[in-house]
């Protein structure tokens, strides 16, 4: 339904939803404050597309928040464990998996410019 070809994964009217990594990591790219589904402060994945990203071998989801500057991470059988199941009632027929964040571990995203500056001074530790 969702799978495409190579890593990108777009819905069928071309929409990016995100890729996946060699590190068995599907990433997603969202601004917080538009995505994250308030009513039960979490985050919202469509069921067949998480079914269909275990079943390729998918590990853990990330969300990465380029206005809050932070990433999300689960194990994605977290949805299927703790997950809460949603229908629009707009009338969509696609049902959600919210997890809450409760269930995520939150990062903050470092620049380029951040991450050299830990490895340098950690190849000065590790000497």
């Amino acid at each position: 339904m969702f799978l495409g070809q190579g890593k990108v994964i777009k819905m069928r009217n071309g929409k990016k939803l995100g890729i996946i990594g060699s590190d068995k990591t599907f990433r997603t790219f969202r601004r917080e404050k538009k995505h994250l589904f308030k009513l039960y402060n979490g985050w919202a994945f469509n069921v067949e597309l998480l079914k269909e990203l275990r079943d390729v071998g998918v590990e853990w989801i990330e969300v990465h928040c380029n206005d809050t500057k932070y990433i999300y991470r689960t194990n994605i059988q977290n949805f299927f464990n703790c997950g809460i199941y949603y229908k629009n009632p707009k009338g969509e027929k696609d049902y959600q998996l919210i997890l809450p964040l409760d269930y995520w571990f939150k990062y903050p995203m470092l620049s380029k410019k951040e991450i050299k500056k830990i490895k340098k001074n950690l190849k000065k530790w590790l000497k």
